[in-house]
This record gives C-alpha cells, structure tokens and sequence, in this order.
C-alpha cells in the first residue's frame, strides 16, 4: 500500500503512478517504477487532479526533497494524460 500525495489515499502500488526526481534533476514519471531515489505517488484514475492538489499543498516537493522550481507541472500533466489515454479501453 501507498499513499497518493495529492488526495492523501492509500492504494495498492498498481492504482498509482511513481514519480521520480531524475538524474537531471527534473521531476519525471516513473511508469514501471523502478528507477532509484526518492519516489512519490499520483492516483492513476484521477492523476491531473491529485497532481493539482499536490502542487497546491506543495506536498508533491516536499515528499521529492527537491525545489518547486524543478517541477514543470505542464510537462506532467501531458505525460499524465498521455498514461490516462494508453489505458482508457477503446470502444468496440
């Protein structure tokens, strides 16, 4: 069990998405979640919205240990939206 930083709920670790500060030292996703440092949690379902509440509260930094200058909430909401799309089933 995790625990999303946005909305706070504890889910089974394939109900959420793992995000990452990357080498570069960019906030990335983290889809198969196995890269190393320090992680923290989005709901898969609601991403867009956890991620919103979780910049708001600045929890998302703050679980990182990293600046809020190093997370670019544009590029994470793309990439979120893109991973909401790949999992959406297609009409028959």
């Amino acid at each position: 069990m995790r625990t999303c930083v946005g909305c706070r709920r504890r889910r089974p670790r394939p109900e959420l998405v793992r995000l990452v500060a990357g080498a570069s030292g960019a906030v990335i996703l983290d889809i198969p979640a196995r890269a190393p440092g320090r992680g923290a949690y989005l709901c898969r379902d609601s991403g867009m919205d956890c991620l919103r509440v979780a910049l708001r509260r600045r929890s998302l930094s703050r679980s990182l240990r990293v600046g809020e200058n190093v997370i670019d909430p544009e590029t994470l909401g793309h990439q979120l939206s893109e991973l909401a799309e790949e999992e959406s089933p297609s009409p028959p």
